[in-house]
């Protein structure tokens, strides 16, 4: 039976673990490991306190991100991103990022520079972003940059920080699937 961690329970349902242990007295979540710190929960017991409904294939994507799989811990994140979740999805982008997982530590630096699931926090954005940027992460790179051409005044507007930052990021991933169809072109 598929197992998750009490801190990952927390973060899918949005409950507390005091919540979730009063869940585990009543019997409704059951318990797959010895109480304690690394406590584990049935994954099936926890997906209906869920605040989001979760496909099969993601059912997947949760045990590996329970497993600190850094790759699942940003896909999930990014799923809560588009489910407007911003809070679980930055929590689960520290997990990732503290890995030095690059998407991770990108998406996080942008989360702090526009305050998406967390306090606008310049400095740190701008800390994870370089983190991501120095492992050669295209979207970093250019966030990056664009961070050391900008005065105090156009950083402090959060909505033109935030415009900013979607068009950077627009026209990142057009170049990247603008060069992807050429490599194919020039291969094929």
């Amino acid at each position: 039976m598929p197992s998750i961690s009490l801190n990952t329970a927390a973060t899918l349902t949005g409950l507390s673990k005091r919540t979730l242990w009063r869940h585990i007295h009543r019997g409704t979540l059951a318990v797959l490991s010895e109480p304690g710190e690394e406590t584990q929960v049935s994954l099936a017991d926890v997906l209906p306190l869920a605040c989001v409904s979760f496909t099969s294939a993601e059912h997947a994507l949760i045990e590996a991100a329970d497993a600190e799989d850094p790759l699942a811990q940003t896909d999930l994140a990014l799923l809560f991103l588009e489910i407007a979740r911003p809070a679980e999805a930055v929590s689960w982008l520290m997990r990732a990022a503290n890995q030095r997982y690059p998407d991770a530590m990108c998406y996080l630096g942008r989360c702090y520079l526009s305050g998406c699931g967390i306090a606008r926090n310049h400095d740190n954005g701008a800390l994870w972003l370089s983190h991501a940027a120095i492992k050669g992460h295209a979207l970093a790179q250019a966030l990056t940059q664009w961070l050391q051409t900008q005065d105090a005044a156009v950083l402090a507007n959060e909505q033109t920080v935030q415009t900013a930052l979607d068009r950077i990021e627009s026209a990142v991933l057009l170049q990247a699937l603008h060069d992807t169809a050429t490599t194919e072109s020039l291969l094929g």
